[in-house]
């Protein structure tokens, strides 16, 4: 904290991992606000950029496999959360007969 780059608007710059087939994994700084439409635009490299095609397919293959596994393990947690909730509903619904009958 306090070393980061300010940014056009001012801000600490983020820290990002570029996803692309042309600089898969290369680190970057820039705009906190990019993600939202309303980035000032800066950008920076961080990572030297990798020559070696036979790494930049690796890496963008490791990519690839991580974004895959972070999206079935959101998808695990959300299909347990549903089943959470239905068997919450279902309990209180059974301890309301009970009470009532």
């Amino acid at each position: 904290m306090g070393n980061e780059p300010l940014c056009y608007c001012g801000l600490a710059a983020d820290l990002k991992m570029s996803r692309t087939t042309t600089n898969p994994g290369r680190r970057f700084m820039g705009c906190l606000r990019y993600e939202i439409g309303e980035g000032c635009g800066f950008f920076r490299w961080v990572d030297p950029a990798t020559e070696e095609e036979h790494y930049k397919t690796l890496l963008a293959t490791f990519i690839k496999k991580s974004d895959r596994c972070h999206c079935q393990r959101r998808q695990g947690r959300s299909k347990f959360r549903v089943a959470a909730i239905i068997i919450a509903v279902v309990i209180f619904l059974m301890l309301s007969i009970m009470l009532f009958v």
